[in-house]
C-alpha cells in the first residue's frame, strides 16, 4: 500500500495521531508541537485536533507532510474530505433538524460497519461461525491508531439490523449471508447513508482533482439523459438489477489479498 493509499483511508486527526505516536512514547502533546511542528501550534489546540473537534490548517498539514518525508496532497485531500464532511453533516443535521446524538460519529460508524459486517460473511449462502464473523467486523474500520473494538451496543445495532433485513440468518452458533444489499428505510438510516454517500462522494471527487496523478482505484462517473417521466420508475428498476447482477458476480470473501469496494449510486431528476 503506498503513503497516499493508506491517507486516504483514515482522518486528518488520525494521522496527526499515528505521526506522533511513531516517533516515540517521549513525543507528548507538548514536546511535539515545540520540537516537530516547530512551535506552531499550542498543544492544547494539537489534542483537540488529535480528538476530532478541530482541523488543522493547511500549513501545519504541510509541515507535517515534510515531516513524515510525504507529498502534501495526499494529506490536504483528507484535511478537504474531513472538512466537506463535517460541513454536510452540520447542514444535514440541520435541514432534518435531527438531534445531535442521532448525527455523531456513530452514525458514520454504522454505516461503515454495516457494509463490512455483510462483505466479511462467505459467499453462495455458506455458513461460517457466529463468532469469527462478528470477530471480522467488530474492530471500527477507518481508524488510524491501533485496532479498536467497536463498542457492544453498535455491533448489536448492525446484527439486528441485519437480521430484520432479512440480510443474514442465524442458527444456533453458525450465520450465513441471504443478500448484499442493504436499504435504508428509516430517517436515521437515511442520515447515515446520507453521510457515508457524502464521504465517499468527497474522497472520490478529491482523487480526480487534487490526486489525479495517483492511482488511487477511483472510479467517479456522471451520465446525463433525458428520460420521460413515466419511465423514471422502470430506469432505476433496471439501473438497480444491473448493480445487483454486479455485485453478486464480483463479490468475493473477505480476505487479506481482497479490497474492501463501497459503491453507492445516486440517479437524480431535475
Amino acid at each position: 500500500m503506498t503513503a497516499a493509499e493508506g491517507a486516504q483511508r483514515k482522518g486528518i486527526k488520525d494521522i496527526f495521531y499515528e505521526t506522533r505516536v511513531l516517533m516515540g512514547r517521549d513525543y507528548t502533546l507538548r514536546r511535539f508541537a515545540a520540537e516537530a511542528l516547530g512551535g506552531n501550534i499550542e498543544p492544547v489546540t494539537l489534542g483537540a485536533i488529535e480528538k476530532g473537534t478541530r482541523f488543522p490548517n493547511e500549513a501545519l498539514v504541510r509541515r507535517l507532510a515534510v515531516l513524515r518525508k510525504e507529498d502534501p496532497q495526499p494529506l490536504l485531500a483528507v484535511l478537504w474530505r474531513d472538512r466537506i464532511l463535517y460541513a454536510f453533516g452540520r447542514e444535514l443535521r440541520r435541514v432534518l433538524r435531527a438531534p445531535k446524538a442521532l448525527a455523531g460519529i456513530v452514525d458514520a460508524e454504522l454505516a461503515v460497519l454495516l457494509s463490512h459486517a455483510i462483505a466479511a460473511l462467505p459467499d453462495e449462502g455458506k455458513w461460517m461461525p457466529i463468532h469469527e464473523w462478528r470477530s471480522r467486523f467488530q474492530t471500527m474500520p477507518r481508524r488510524g491508531r491501533k485496532a479498536t473494538k467497536a463498542p457492544k451496543a453498535l455491533l448489536a445495532q448492525v446484527e439486528n439490523l441485519l437480521r430484520e433485513r432479512s440480510l443474514i440468518e442465524v442458527h444456533g452458533a453458525k450465520v450465513r449471508r441471504c443478500g448484499y444489499h442493504f436499504v435504508a428505510r428509516s430517517t436515521e438510516e437515511r442520515q447515515t447513508l446520507a453521510l457515508e454517500f457524502c464521504a465517499l462522494f468527497a474522497k472520490a471527487l478529491l482523487d480526480k482533482l487534487a490526486l489525479s496523478e495517483v492511482e488511487t482505484g477511483t472510479y467517479l462517473r456522471n451520465h446525463y439523459l433525458n428520460v420521460s417521466p413515466e419511465r423514471i420508475g422502470e430506469f432505476e428498476q433496471r439501473l438497480d438489477e444491473a448493480l445487483t447482477r454486479l455485485a453478486d458476480e464480483f463479490a468475493t470473501p473477505a480476505t487479506p489479498q481482497s479490497r474492501f469496494l463501497n459503491v453507492l449510486v445516486t440517479a437524480t431528476p431535475f
